[in-house]
């Protein structure tokens, strides 16, 4: 083969290469939107409280105790590398606890939902605030990078605000967030209060407070 023929067929070779690669980018770019129009949020209260109304009375407590051994299954799969399995259980442990669950699909699935966080909702009598404490929030590590704890905060956000929309004290979420997600929050419209972890009993409940070192509270009003 001449050089020129030789240098013709890497240049189909490139060519096809890149029409290859490109035609994956826009199927992919496709089936990404379509999962982002029917993804959505499911909350665990409504999940047990359907559990509750649809099932024989002896099936209710074993069908809860499976999906909450599966739910920390699911957080210790997503998290394992840098969350302690110990703070997860104790976080699941205790029902005042809420989960929000973000799912590929028109149903509630676990293996659908490619991130999920645990709040905890608080009212503070001497202020008159409603509180939501984000405890934890985390995705699938293959699913990293597309958006879907973006869009699980965001219907999150709203589902808070849609819940409350007539009320008359303050709403704001709060959370003691790394140093490295701060802006991904800040983003949001979440603010950095300067706080210590000691002004917010409900965190300390499950997270140790240090002296001396930096806790990142942030917090964003919602009404």
């Amino acid at each position: 083969m001449s050089k020129f023929e030789n240098d013709q067929a890497e240049i189909k070779y490139l060519t096809d290469w890149i029409q290859t690669i490109l035609i994956k980018l826009k199927y992919k770019n496709k089936i990404l939107f379509y999962l982002h129009i029917i993804v959505m949020n499911f909350y665990s209260e409504d999940i047990f409280n359907n559990i509750i109304d649809n099932s024989e009375i002896e099936d209710i407590l074993p069908q809860i105790a499976n999906l909450y051994e599966d739910i920390y299954n699911l957080f210790c799969n997503y998290a394992h590398q840098v969350i302690c399995p110990i703070y997860i259980q104790r976080l699941l442990e205790d029902d005042t606890n809420k989960i929000a669950f973000r799912c590929i699909d028109m149903e509630f699935t676990l293996e659908n939902c490619p991130s999920i966080l645990i709040y905890h909702r608080h009212y503070n009598k001497a202020t008159n605030e409603l509180i939501y404490y984000i405890l934890m929030i985390c995705t699938k590590p293959k699913f990293k990078k597309f958006g879907y704890a973006s869009k699980l905060l965001d219907d999150f956000i709203q589902h808070i605000k849609n819940k409350h929309c007539d009320s008359a004290f303050k709403i704001k979420i709060v959370l003691s967030s790394v140093e490295s997600a701060v802006t991904f929050y800040e983003s949001y419209g979440f603010k950095w209060t300067r706080e210590s972890l000691t002004a917010h009993k409900t965190l300390l409940l499950y997270e140790k407070w240090e002296e001396g070192k930096e806790y990142f509270m942030l917090e964003l009003v919602l009404n």
